[in-house]
């Protein structure tokens, strides 16, 4: 059984799988979840390969939720839309009060501003977050822009 991380991230395609290695690599534990199971296997054969990073891939929603220390934190780099609200939906079942999503994808701002609300009344924190540098950036250095309130 792999051991409880401080971070969690759903979504791995070019930039989540580059940011969560990232991660990784600059020695956080992190979870992975993506519901194509075959990008999870993917992304945990790279940090293998990688050095061994510390990279834990997780095929079903509510193993990833469980396997990250609380108050739980989990980024989402999904495109943006419907994709994030399913996404949100599927994970939520399974996170507490005082846990926290990050939105890591490209989001109109209304969406963003009405996913606080829903996630206000749930008791979870939801925070937008804009990653900037592609591909390489999200590896090897991405510029990250939180922006919402606690």
């Amino acid at each position: 059984m792999a051991p409880l991380t401080r971070i969690g991230l759903a979504g791995l395609a070019v930039m989540g799988q580059n940011l969560a290695l990232n991660i990784a690599e600059k020695g956080f534990p992190i979870s992975v979840y993506n519901r194509t199971t075959s990008k999870v296997d993917e992304t945990v054969e790279r940090a293998k390969q990688e050095g061994d990073l510390p990279l834990y891939g997780f095929h079903d929603p509510e193993s990833f939720v469980n396997s990250i220390q609380k108050p739980r934190v989990i980024i989402m780099l999904v495109k943006a839309g419907r994709p994030v609200d399913e996404t949100i939906k599927t994970l939520s079942v399974y996170m507490e009060k005082g846990d926290c999503i990050i939105d890591g994808g490209n989001e109109w701002y209304e969406n963003t501003e009405r996913r606080e609300k829903e996630m206000e009344e749930k008791g979870l924190l939801y925070l937008g977050m804009g990653v900037s540098g592609g591909e390489e950036g999200a590896r090897h250095g991405p510029s990250l822009m939180p922006g919402g309130s606690f």
